[in-house]
């Protein structure tokens, strides 16, 4: 019996020490997952070129709210994780100097005694502030792993959803492809309501309302969270169980906000979300982009536009780079009628190539032109399209526009300046 209680004994005690010296783990992970969430800013870009390319256009406004709402999370945790960092390290301080000076000292303070008392009157006791901070670095480190848990299993499931969309968007019926959507609202709603009714404390006690009201949540949560909806079931209660002691989450939920708005600002033009919220505009400016010359383009990984050398010309043979993502060019086959079997290799690449033309029509000041055009993947960004091949000789020295459009949805307007 008293070996029994000894380990039982041990067991707390090593729980204890495990407890109290949770803080060097948290800040070892604080630091990693600081430099991890910041890395998530390059998927959001590498997902927002990977729905460029392979969505149908009808689907970049769908995808433009998918990934607007990653990049608020991904700010929001980078926003937590940093929060939690300083705050873990002010923490440290606080030890570290609480051992070398105890609380406050009175009679050996640099200030008179009257002013030190009243000073302290106002602060808190070293230990209660370590005590205060401990417990709200913890809080906000389980609220960035749950926000990370739920954020990559929507963003996963809802992803998977809208690449079924466009592999099935020209063979299913509307009504079927959208209507996963609906029964996910619908849940959604009544979700929320059903939630909002059985919190209230005079349904406490009904248990079927209870008992519904939990399957419901289940099933949602299930939905949305995918596999490991009972892992952020496990915090969340921990949270929720102790949700009438706000530890100071109050405080520092508008630092948050304001962190997450500006992470947000900051990265949303580091990438092409632009060009998913509003392509028709984007491919319609009348101003010239930088991105249109490659001269300026050597961090650029991933081309929306066309491309040619330079802003000035001064070569006889001019080359424009015209990119063609993977959904157009199932519609650039569609325009020749392209049917692979049968054919020699040979034959297949010249009637491809007539596909390219039929799709990409180019115009030199206003002059439609039949250029001749290779496909090729760009150099520098490995991304499919063709190079077309404009010769200059017969165009007037000074400025020149090149105008390539695609299919009816691109249009372009590239002007230059040619040196003779």
């Amino acid at each position: 019996m008293e070996a029994n209680e000894t380990k039982k004994d041990s067991s707390k005690h090593w729980l204890q020490r495990l407890k109290d010296e949770s803080w060097e783990a948290e800040l070892l992970v604080s630091a990693v997952a600081i430099f991890g969430t910041f890395k998530l800013f390059d998927i959001v870009g590498w997902v927002t070129n990977t729905f460029i390319n392979i969505l149908n256009p009808d689907l970049y406004k769908p995808s433009y709210i998918i990934i607007i709402l990653g990049l608020l999370a991904v700010s929001f945790l980078v926003a937590l994780f940093l929060i939690h960092f300083a705050l873990r390290a002010y923490w440290v301080g606080l030890i570290g100097l609480n051992s070398v000076y105890p609380d406050y000292n009175i009679n050996e303070n640099l200030f008179s005694k009257i002013y030190a008392k009243r000073l302290i009157s106002i602060l808190p006791t070293i230990k209660e502030s370590i005590e205060k901070v401990d417990k709200l670095c913890s809080v906000i480190f389980s609220v960035a792993f749950i926000a990370f848990l739920i954020y990559i299993n929507v963003a996963i499931i809802f992803s998977i959803y809208l690449l079924f969309y466009n592999i099935f968007l020209d063979v299913l019926p509307y009504f079927l492809l959208i209507s996963p959507i609906y029964i996910l609202g619908f849940l959604l709603v009544s979700h929320v309501l059903i939630s909002a009714l059985a919190n209230l404390k005079v349904n406490h006690e009904k248990q079927k309302l209870q008992v519904f009201a939990f399957k419901l949540h289940k099933l949602v949560s299930t939905l949305m969270f995918g596999p490991l909806y009972k892992s952020i079931f496990q915090i969340n209660m921990m949270l929720s169980s102790r949700s009438n002691r706000k530890e100071r989450t109050l405080k520092i939920s508008f630092i948050v906000i304001v962190a997450m708005l500006f992470f947000t600002s900051y990265h949303f033009k580091n990438t092409n979300l632009i060009y998913l919220r509003s392509h028709n505009k984007y491919t319609s400016k009348s101003i010239a982009s930088t991105a249109y010359y490659k001269i300026n383009n050597n961090e650029n990984t991933f081309l929306i536009n066309p491309e040619i050398e330079s802003d000035i010309i001064n070569q006889q043979t001019m080359k424009v780079f015209i990119p063609v993502f993977l959904s157009e060019r199932n519609k650039a086959k569609e325009l020749c009628n392209y049917k692979s079997k049968g054919l020699k290799e040979e034959e297949k690449s010249k009637l491809l190539d007539q596909c390219y033309k039929n799709y990409i029509s180019i115009k030199v000041n206003d002059s439609i032109i039949n250029p001749e055009i290779l496909r090729i993947n760009h150099e520098r960004t490995r991304q499919k399209g063709v190079v077309a091949y404009i010769n200059t000789s017969s165009l007037k020295p000074g400025k020149n526009n090149i105008s390539v459009k695609k299919g009816n949805l691109f249009n372009w307007s590239l002007p230059f300046f040619l040196e003779k």
